[in-house]
């Protein structure tokens, strides 16, 4: 009797812990967040590659085309992404709901428009053939400068080329000038490319983010602010130690480590002081911005129609009084 007494003691004592235990949720999957090659998104990769970021929160995706990341996120392969402002606009518009939680650079100078040799304006492309990514930056980044140059789509022949693409047919003569990024941008212009527009020229316009579903801003609240810090902290040894993090960066862009920090220094990667500018606010600066851009979009022919854009911006983003 004596047994049985304390065992059901015993069992008294463990009830609380095992009803504890049972209504513990299971462990959230990592955030599947998709990238291009891309300078200003590698400081992803550099903080993965410090140990700041961890893969069971946040699991890096790595596509060969800014295409193939708004199609699997169309498709819901991936739970995140890498994508320039315009792209997002563009899935707003197709009903998606992406939310951006921050700003990965501005370009300012990194996203360009090559011509061969001999070409030297714009206007000159008329009846030329252009490659470019049609769905993606590259779209957009023609549009603007045709358009800036009196010059509409059906001025030139369009050759659809997604960016793993334009270094091959450009050897290949298959196009006479091409929308093209870093790295290769610097890969053409050392073999004889002229730049005939960047995005210097467009100030503002080009700003690239990483976007999050909105169905998941509640559950993966914790993997949101990890991957935020993380970012932070990556921008943080990159500036403290800019020869060694462009060393790690080489293992995806190639080139040398001064090739990388030549092309960051096209770029405006926001700290987290200018982070908490953009992101914060009543509407926030960068809601603002995809207003204007958006319809600006419209009036291009980019659009049908101006997307529903309320809750674009992460409304808890993190404040920063200074940048560190």
């Amino acid at each position: 009797m004596r047994l049985k007494r304390r065992l059901q003691i015993l069992c008294l004592l463990l009830i609380p812990f095992l009803v504890t235990a049972g209504c513990l949720s299971p462990p959230l999957s990592p955030i599947k967040l998709g990238t291009n090659l891309w300078p200003g998104y590698e400081p992803l990769y550099l903080a993965r590659e410090q140990g700041y970021l961890s893969g069971d929160d946040v699991a890096l995706v790595e596509l060969l085309s800014a295409s193939e990341v708004m199609r699997a996120y169309r498709n819901g392969a991936i739970d995140a992404a890498a994508l320039t402002l315009d792209e997002v606009i563009s899935l707003r518009e197709a009903g998606l709901r992406p939310v951006i939680v921050q700003v990965a650079d501005i370009s300012n100078g990194a996203d360009v428009i090559l011509a061969r040799p001999g070409f030297k304006q714009i206007q000159d492309l008329r009846g030329k053939r252009v490659g470019v990514e049609a769905t993606a930056l590259g779209a957009y980044m023609l549009s603007r400068a045709l358009a800036l140059h009196g010059m509409n789509a059906t001025d030139v022949e369009i050759v659809h080329l997604e960016v793993n693409e334009h270094h091959e047919a450009w050897l290949k003569g298959q196009v006479d000038a091409v929308v093209t990024f870093e790295p290769v941008r610097q890969q053409l212009v050392a073999q004889g490319a002229v730049i005939l527009f960047d995005s210097s020229m467009i100030p503002g316009e080009v700003v690239d983010l990483l976007v999050v579903r909105e169905s998941l801003l509640k559950s993966h609240r914790r993997q949101i602010h990890h991957l935020i810090d993380a970012w932070h902290r990556a921008l943080e040894y990159l500036h403290q130690s800019p020869e060694p993090a462009a060393e790690v960066m080489t293992a995806r862009i190639g080139g040398s480590a001064a090739e990388v920090l030549r092309s960051l220094q096209q770029l405006e990667l926001p700290g987290p002081k200018r982070s908490s500018v953009l992101m914060s606010g009543k509407p926030p600066e960068l809601q603002k911005q995809a207003e204007a851009l958006a319809r600006l979009m419209l009036e291009q022919g980019l659009m049908q129609q101006l997307p529903d854009l309320s809750g674009l911006v992460y409304a808890d983003y993190p404040s920063y009084e200074t940048d560190h």
